[in-house]
């Protein structure tokens, strides 16, 4: 058997190398644009949680924060713990009725019990974000915004004019 060399004109080289560039670039640009983003969105939390009287390091905890979040938005807090419970069990149900559903080739019961069951927290979770809207004396329109726009209406939120006025059952 012999070894057979292959040549790179120096046209592929730079071309590879042209290539690479563009692609690292393109990485540290995304790279900054998703840490500006992230800082944003911690900032946008503490805004929201000091207009409401929390201390703001609690809203970079992350399930404690949520859970203060639950507390200024919905005297029910009961719904976190079910929400919380539904996200965890449908997430078992769903990853362990994938595996066994490669298997058979398709879903099956587990899997759908599990896809309920996360739908249903998701549900539960915006039902919470319309009346943590609420709780600023929002309406529906901003909480259409933070189904598109989730971020940047929290930092509006955090940085507007609107004044925390307690959950309003």
């Amino acid at each position: 058997m012999g070894s057979s060399t292959y040549a790179v004109t120096e046209q592929e080289a730079a071309a590879v190398g042209g290539i690479m560039g563009f692609v690292l670039a393109s990485l540290a640009v995304i790279s900054v644009i998703a840490i500006i983003y992230a800082v944003l969105t911690i900032i946008a939390r503490w805004k929201v949680f000091t207009k409401a009287g929390e201390a703001g390091w609690k809203s970079i905890i992350p399930i404690y924060s949520d859970y203060v979040e639950w507390k200024l938005s919905w005297n029910n807090i009961t719904m976190f713990w079910v929400m919380l419970g539904l996200t965890v069990v449908g997430a078992i149900l769903n990853s362990m009725g994938a595996s066994s559903a490669s298997a058979d080739g398709g879903m099956n019961f587990m899997s759908i019990i599990g896809l309920i069951a996360l739908i249903a927290a998701t549900v539960i979770a915006l039902i919470q974000k319309y009346k943590l809207f609420l709780s600023f004396g929002k309406s529906i329109g901003w909480f259409i915004g933070y189904i598109f726009l989730n971020n940047i209406m929290i930092l509006v939120l955090g940085f507007g004019s609107s004044e925390y006025q307690g959950p309003q059952d």
